[in-house]
């Protein structure tokens, strides 16, 4: 099972109520500035509506993923938190946090609680297949997709909360003596700082297309 649409979920989720009110507002703007649109009446309604739709999807999306997250215990919401989501707000309520295992079943647990969201988000109706129909041509989740796809996954954190651990287990790597970062991920971290591409940038609905613009299609499987 591929899961890098349910990463493009996770990623995004902060920001799903933002892109769900851009929507809305894209398709209250376009609706009240179509006396100037060269397109039909026909077609300038259907593009109103399609951004609507995106909208409606966007809410249903949201709603799955809050479902998911009331199931998960205390150290699954901050693992999703570190990996995934890196507010700040709620990273610092977890200051000083430290994880009662290994670096290596910490990415272990990761890989874990992932096929779990994939699970839960399919059993809620977001399956592969339902995520690709619905979101298909939806341009920041594309261009989420593709950081996701050509390996570029920590540039979507990073201009996020940075916070280290500090793994309770042994065998562990500079984390475990100084609350850093595992070696790769520090690495990773400081090529990504210098990336432009961001969630900001990535969940930034174009000016021209509105929310459900761009002809990028939102394919769940990388090739």
């Amino acid at each position: 099972m591929a899961y890098e649409y349910v990463k493009v979920i996770l990623y995004a989720y902060p920001h799903l109520a933002s892109l769900a009110e851009a929507a809305g507002v894209a398709a209250e703007n376009r609706a009240l500035l179509s006396f100037r649109s060269r397109r039909g009446a026909l077609e300038e309604m259907e593009r109103v509506t399609e951004e609507l739709a995106v909208r409606l999807r966007l809410l249903r999306v949201k709603e799955a993923a809050d479902a998911f997250l009331a199931q998960c215990s205390g150290e699954e919401l901050f693992l999703l938190e570190y990996r995934y989501f890196r507010r700040k707000k709620m990273l610092r309520a977890y200051g000083g946090h430290v994880v009662p295992c290994s670096e290596r079943t910490y990415f272990r647990r990761q890989s874990a609680l992932l096929r779990k969201a994939a699970g839960e988000f399919a059993a809620l109706g977001w399956t592969q297949q339902a995520y690709a129909e619905a979101f298909a041509g939806y341009a920041p989740f594309a261009k989420l997709l593709r950081a996701i796809c050509d390996g570029r996954e920590s540039a979507v954190t990073a201009r996020r909360e940075r916070c280290g651990l500090v793994f309770g287990g042994v065998q562990n790597s500079c984390c475990s003596r100084g609350g850093r970062l595992p070696r790769s991920k520090m690495t990773a971290t400081a090529t990504a700082a210098t990336q432009a591409r961001t969630m900001t940038t990535i969940c930034t609905v174009p000016k021209e297309e509105g929310a459900a613009g761009g002809s990028a299609s939102a394919e769940v499987s990388c090739r």
